[in-house]
């Protein structure tokens, strides 16, 4: 009777923790659930700032990292590889759904192993998706970032459970971007404790990292960074709570969520550094609590510490003489290692109290949680699937019709504004062959990085300079409509009548030259 009714309890645990960490992705994350449904349309987009995930993606130069820097390797080379069976925006939808919900339970879990009950466990799964992280993370359009970020308490508890082959699966998702595999390395590492297992992750992460770091060790120079990102990307104090307490922080104040409510984090990170002193006291806080509460304080501290005016200033020397060390500029990211340690604590913030109902500190525990980003279902709205006018796919079709090669697109700059939303361009990501991609940010009317060769072909051209065919351009494919609200004009040099530049093609706000 006992074997079944033990039984009886692990099935019902296991119903109740998966039906809740279902139910709350969904809640959050319902721009990809939507996606799910109707990325089938081609036609669908998912589109904002960073995130440019087209209904279909071809497998061109930037996707593969062939040309130029990885930037977006290998998430986009994936979804490139499947575009022709599934449409990008439902891989993404359903990856970002899948993870959400794995993370969640995840941390339900790893919440239970250091003995948290029901309610605490709850809590933790709450803490793993709904924060000010997710919420700033994915309105900058980091949507496998994020992705990463909600599995780290899995990736935990599948290196304190040695579970060799789940361990290394979760590390290859989060591989699709070079941000995500360091989080999920550093987190598996450091929860195995430098043992022998430490190996297994640190391995294969070693080599779920070549495709992007072989393409950049093919110049490793072009890898240096301006020392100014130091500054424009680092951690943001916020009101009353300062660079420390902003435990969410994106260096880009536009992509802060509407409702926030930073003091209930910090209330938050105190509630959580009791419990670990009380466990501490009573000989709990050890092993693998204790590394990753370790963990922590360091991925609070140091993005702090590199916000200050030495900080900023070593950083920026780093970044100028460390080739690939603009992968660390954005400091701020690396704060979501401390989500591990932080589920764990919280869901045991009952123990500090214990004359008062179990249930009572952790559901306010919980509260605060939601007041973090009290509306976040809301805020996140801009995320929900878009419609690309179908020029997009003409202007795709033409140029493949014209035999791809190295496509430049006019106007300068990567970034369109589309259905009122800033976004990478998604010609980028669509076009055949290789598409020209001047790889540079403009961050409070600065530049930052970019090919200086492309910029200077740019700049030409605005001047009336013909430097294509020199520049080794084949297409220049001029979006009119977005020219007109750049405030720039089409380059003299291929609409003047004596131009040795052919238009091939022509449609409403399209105009497609081939380079003479």
């Amino acid at each position: 009777m006992t074997i079944t009714t033990d039984a009886t309890e692990s099935r019902t645990g296991v119903r109740w923790r998966l039906s809740w960490c279902v139910v709350l992705t969904v809640v959050v994350l319902w721009p990809f659930a939507v996606a799910v449904v109707a990325g089938w349309d081609r036609d669908s987009a998912l589109l904002l700032r960073d995130l440019s995930v087209p209904g279909s993606m071809a497998l061109n130069d930037l996707a593969t990292g062939a040309h130029g820097l990885a930037r977006a390797v290998p998430q986009d080379a994936v979804l490139a590889f499947l575009s022709p069976v599934l449409p990008p925006t439902v891989v993404v939808g359903l990856l970002m759904c899948a993870c959400g919900a794995a993370g969640a339970w995840g941390a339900t879990v790893l919440a239970q192993r250091f003995g948290a009950g029901r309610v605490g466990q709850a809590l933790a799964s709450f803490l793993v998706v709904w924060n000010p992280y997710v919420a700033e993370r994915l309105l900058q359009g980091h949507w496998s970032v994020v992705a990463a970020g909600m599995l780290l308490p899995l990736v935990a508890w599948l290196s304190l459970e040695r579970r060799r082959v789940w361990l290394v699966v979760a590390l290859a998702v989060c591989a699709l971007t070079p941000t995500g595999l360091i989080l999920a390395v550093v987190t598996a590492v450091v929860a195995s404790g430098w043992r022998w297992f430490s190996l297994v992750p640190a391995v294969a992460g070693a080599v779920l990292s070549l495709p992007w770091v072989i393409p950049s060790l093919g110049d490793a120079s072009a890898t240096l960074t301006d020392a100014g990102g130091a500054s424009l990307f680092a951690a943001r104090a916020e009101p009353w709570v300062g660079t420390l307490g902003a435990l969410g922080g994106i260096w880009n104040a536009d992509a802060v969520p509407d409702h926030r409510v930073p003091v209930a984090g910090v209330l938050l990170a105190v509630a959580a550094v009791v419990v670990a002193v009380v466990l501490w006291r009573r000989g709990e806080w050890s092993g693998g609590l204790r590394r990753l509460s370790v963990l922590a304080v360091t991925a609070v501290l140091v993005p702090a510490l590199l916000a200050t005016g030495p900080g900023v200033t070593l950083l920026g020397e780093v970044l100028e003489i460390l080739p690939g060390a603009g992968l660390l500029r954005d400091t701020q990211k690396f704060v979501v290692l401390a989500l591990p340690a932080l589920v764990i604590l919280l869901a045991r913030v009952d123990v500090p109290v214990p004359r008062v109902a179990s249930a009572a500190p952790v559901l306010a525990a919980g509260f605060l949680a939601f007041l973090q980003v009290p509306a976040l279902p809301v805020d996140l709205s801009d995320l929900r699937p878009t419609t690309l006018d179908r020029g997009y796919a003409d202007a795709v079709d033409s140029v493949e019709d014209a035999g791809a090669g190295r496509t430049l697109l006019w106007p300068p700059g990567n970034y369109r504004i589309i259905d009122g939303r800033p976004a990478l361009d998604p010609l980028l990501k669509m076009l055949p062959g290789s598409p020209v991609d001047p790889g540079y940010l403009v961050v409070d009317g600065r530049i930052v990085d970019g090919d200086p060769d492309t910029v200077r072909l740019l700049s030409g051209l605005a001047a009336g300079d013909d430097g294509l065919a020199e520049a080794g351009v084949d297409l220049v494919l001029v979006e009119t409509d977005a020219t007109e609200d750049a405030g720039v004009s089409v380059p003299a040099v291929l609409t003047d009548g004596a131009s040795p530049h052919e238009l091939l093609w022509s449609a409403d706000g399209w105009e497609l030259y081939r380079v003479r």
